[in-house]
């Protein structure tokens, strides 16, 4: 049964239903994206290179280093073998990150990714001879997921060799919040960093224009988590900045739309699906705009309440709710479009 959700408990939800353990790659030879084990190339993956001179991939953030070509030039640059356009043992021509001998880290920003990902691979490129190379991983709360060290890498050449060039990855289906990488001498240099994206190549977006209520506010959709036929994680659809203490739900459809409807628009379709009625909780009177719905459409998609809500299908959802000091009696807020994942 799917119930009423409080904020506080959107996020104890999202906490209780436990990924599986992670799992490290690594360290394995790396000349070019084939050398992966996740498939990088395709659009559920982001792949920051460097070789626009640049960390500008979205939601990553490094500390701890510097785009090597910000300081550096020539052959000193070790990038990844590939990058030059040619795999022949060197690529002096290409860009990478340089981190002296401190240690590298890349930090996940889930808010602008809508959540941490999976997935996070980083090729190690230059150190000192025998470097011992420390690969560690957090997840989203910032707790260690654990390590790979490997002794004896590197191949005491400066000048953008790449038979030394090693692949250091992790997986986790809680989300990775952090990676770093350090080794104990010379210069430490990486490249190649890659990230699955957390909803794979379908983010969740909304559209529409929601119904300012009658104390002012307009009701506003978020999601939290990716949509899924199969994940054991919540994907939950949320409508904030609505009138305490008042029913509604979230219905959807399999269409969007934008025509006049009760004072505001209908972002969906018809026919549409409706989910149970919720109460938007929230204290005593005066009535605030504090009230929250919350419902966990995987737990719904998973449930078999919808024969077509199945991987594939893409979806568009509104809140409805009761404001009986509006003229129509009714509030709408916008709307959320999304795409169900495997």
């Amino acid at each position: 049964m799917v119930q009423r959700l409080s904020l506080v408990a959107i996020f104890a939800l999202l906490a209780s239903r436990v990924a599986p353990a992670q799992t490290f790659f690594g360290p394995t030879p790396y000349l070019s994206t084939a050398d992966s084990p996740f498939p990088v190339n395709t659009p559920a993956f982001v792949l920051e290179d460097f070789e626009d001179g640049l960390l500008n991939a979205p939601g990553v953030a490094g500390t701890g280093g510097i785009v090597t070509s910000t300081s550096f030039s020539g052959s000193i640059i070790d990038s990844v073998d590939a990058d030059d356009g040619v795999i022949d043992g060197a690529c002096a021509g290409g860009d990478s990150y340089f981190g002296g001998s401190a240690t590298v880290t890349f930090h996940f920003d889930a808010g602008v990714l809508g959540g941490h990902p999976r997935k996070v691979g980083v090729v190690w490129t230059d150190g000192g001879p025998n470097a011992l190379v420390t690969f560690e991983a957090f997840d989203s709360s910032g707790v260690s997921l654990g390590s790979i060290v490997a002794g004896n890498q590197g191949d005491n050449n400066y000048f953008g060799t790449t038979v030394d060039d090693r692949f250091y990855g992790v997986s986790h289906a809680g989300g990775i919040g952090r990676i770093t990488i350090s080794h104990n001498v010379g210069g430490l240099e990486v490249d190649h960093l890659q990230y699955e994206l957390p909803c794979g190549a379908n983010p969740a977006t909304t559209y529409c224009t929601a119904k300012t209520n009658s104390l002012g506010c307009a009701p506003q959709v978020g999601a939290s988590g990716c949509p899924s036929a199969s994940s054991g994680l919540p994907f939950v659809i949320s409508c904030s900045q609505v009138i305490t203490n008042r029913p509604g739900l979230l219905f959807y459809g399999y269409a969007a739309a934008a025509s006049p409807f009760q004072g505001g628009f209908l972002c969906v379709l018809p026919p549409t699906v409706r989910t149970p009625i919720q109460s938007s909780g929230g204290g005593p009177p005066p009535d605030t705009c504090a009230g929250l719905y919350a419902f966990d459409m995987n737990e719904w998609t998973q449930g078999g309440n919808d024969s077509n809500l199945v991987a594939g299908a893409t979806v568009y959802a509104q809140y409805w709710m009761r404001d009986p000091a509006s003229p129509s009696t009714t509030g709408l807020s916008n709307a959320l479009s999304f795409t169900v994942n495997p």
